[in-house]
């Protein structure tokens, strides 16, 4: 089991490392893709193409929730590794079936190791208030 949990994980953080690599650098994503997926563990490559690929699709959608959660920073201005970390808990959140506990534990850790030292307290509390406003949509609509 600990075994599985290190092969998601490493899947995870390539998948970071592809969406800032095509954010940044201005590269399409099949080009970083392409360039990293020979890191991914064989079982986690399904997981990690639709995880990279998925939120890449969606990070337009993505950007506006997180801009209104963050009214302060405009996505742009946020740091690349934790707007990349952000998009991609948000779409493992809202399509991977991921519980959400563990997407937001993964995330702050690629927080403390990539990001500066307040991005972790700033990703947790960013998914926290998307998590709150996921369990508000979710009571208007079964109320």
């Amino acid at each position: 089991m600990v075994r599985a949990v290190g092969l998601r994980r490493r899947a995870r953080e390539l998948a970071m490392r592809v969406l800032y690599e095509a954010d940044i650098g201005r590269q399409s994503l099949a080009t970083v893709v392409g360039r990293v997926a020979h890191e991914v563990p064989d079982r986690e490559q399904s997981f990690f193409r639709a995880l990279s690929e998925g939120t890449w699709g969606e990070r337009a959608r993505i950007d506006v929730l997180l801009a209104g959660l963050t009214p302060e920073w405009s996505v742009d201005r946020l740091a690349s590794t934790d707007r990349a970390i952000l998009r991609m808990a948000i779409y493992e959140l809202q399509h991977l079936g991921t519980p959400p506990r563990v997407v937001v534990n993964e995330a702050v850790e690629l927080a403390k190791a990539y990001g500066t030292e307040a991005s972790s307290k700033f990703v947790n509390g960013v998914l926290g208030a998307v998590l709150r406003l996921r369990r508000e949509r979710s009571e208007v609509s079964d109320g």
